[in-house]
């Protein structure tokens, strides 16, 4: 696109043209797009990881994986609540999946032969190396928790001081940490 189209697109935008694709429509919509934000980040438990702007930010990236998404004319009531309720809507599923237990997101890994024979040593620290990394893909604050419960044997206090997080979210973290690296450690129970 030349500057002298985008000069156009931003004059017709502002004289009342629709508005096309996530990019324009975050950036004109912003500032109310971010109060919905605010007023949904409310609702949710204080000591939530997600600012209003990331909730954006991620309605954002998930507006870009929608392939017809509709341009809105700014000066059409009806559009313009359809594009807010569809943006509503978005956020309230990205909360959900957001605050869904740990455990839902993770996924079953068979183990391997070295393991399941009781093999100890290098193939048993390279196996854990893995099993922290797969930790840290679920969440990397997993990771950290488990290194420094585990490693540094810090306190949940000691650790949610540290991460600046509540004690609630350790505690929540560590569990589901322990539990799933328990069942890949020692399947047999």
């Amino acid at each position: 696109m030349s500057h002298l189209q985008i000069s156009e697109f931003v004059t017709n935008a502002s004289q009342g043209g629709a508005i096309a694709g996530p990019d324009q429509l975050i950036q004109a919509f912003y500032p109310e797009l971010k109060r919905m934000a605010a007023i949904k980040m409310r609702k949710e438990v204080p000591d939530h990881s997600w600012q209003p702007t990331v909730l954006v930010n991620e309605l954002y990236l998930e507006l870009l994986k929608i392939k017809q998404l509709r341009p809105v004319d700014p000066a059409n009531r009806g559009q313009k609540a359809a594009f807010f309720a569809l943006a509503a809507q978005v956020m309230h599923c990205l909360l959900v999946r957001h605050t869904r237990p740990l455990k839902w997101k993770a996924e079953h890994v068979e183990l391997p032969e070295t393991m399941a024979s009781g093999a100890a040593g290098v193939d048993r620290l390279i196996y854990l190396e893995d099993l922290l990394s797969t930790l840290s893909g679920f969440d990397p604050q997993l990771r950290i928790i488990v290194e420094l419960k585990v490693f540094e044997q810090l306190s949940e206090l000691e650790i949610a001081g540290r991460l600046n997080c509540s004690v609630r979210t350790v505690s929540r973290h560590w569990s589901f940490a322990k539990s799933w690296l328990q069942s890949k450690l020692y399947p047999e129970g």
